[in-house]
């Protein structure tokens, strides 16, 4: 492949990202999403994917799925450049899950108290799916989505440590 083909390549591909972002910002999207999933399709192709995917599909629900699978991928990629994974024994998951769910059910009643998933959607930036699917799931949280939540929230970052997530 010659310089000028990569070249040639590379504009079509960064007219694509912008091109479904403005869609995306047209769609009611916020801003601030579009913007960080535009920047990381331009390093990551699997994003550049999703937001194809995102910029084809009809099906409204199909459609927020995908905004979530690229919240996910926005916020890996984001964490991947802070740090590194710490190795966790298997005989420990299940009380991590516990502690987990716990803490997200605690975290939950103050999101509530504060206007509920969609209040905290739109002053996060998060995709409503993302956030259902963060409250309802024992995964870890990852540190850049307790942040967001913690400021919208109006906590401080020490009411949101805690020192398993990552």
């Amino acid at each position: 492949m010659t310089q000028d083909s990569t070249v040639n390549n590379l504009r079509e591909s960064t007219g694509i990202e912008i091109e479904i972002g403005y869609k995306m910002i047209c769609a009611g999207l916020p801003r601030e999403f579009v913007t960080s999933a535009v920047k990381v399709a331009f390093e990551f192709e699997g994003v550049c994917d999703l937001l194809k995917l995102w910029d084809k599909e009809e099906d409204v629900e199909e459609r927020k799925e995908i905004l979530a699978d690229i919240q996910d991928m926005v916020d890996d990629c984001a964490s991947q450049k802070q740090e590194e994974a710490t190795y966790i024994r298997f005989d420990d998951l299940a009380q991590i899950a516990q502690d987990v769910t716990k803490f997200k059910d605690n975290l939950r009643l103050i999101v509530e108290q504060k206007g509920g998933i969609g209040a905290l959607a739109q002053k996060t930036g998060i995709p409503q799916p993302s956030l259902s699917r963060f409250f309802n799931s024992a995964s870890m949280p990852r540190r850049v989505t307790l942040l967001k939540i913690s400021k919208a929230l109006g906590l401080t970052a020490v009411d949101i440590a805690t020192e398993w997530a990552r």
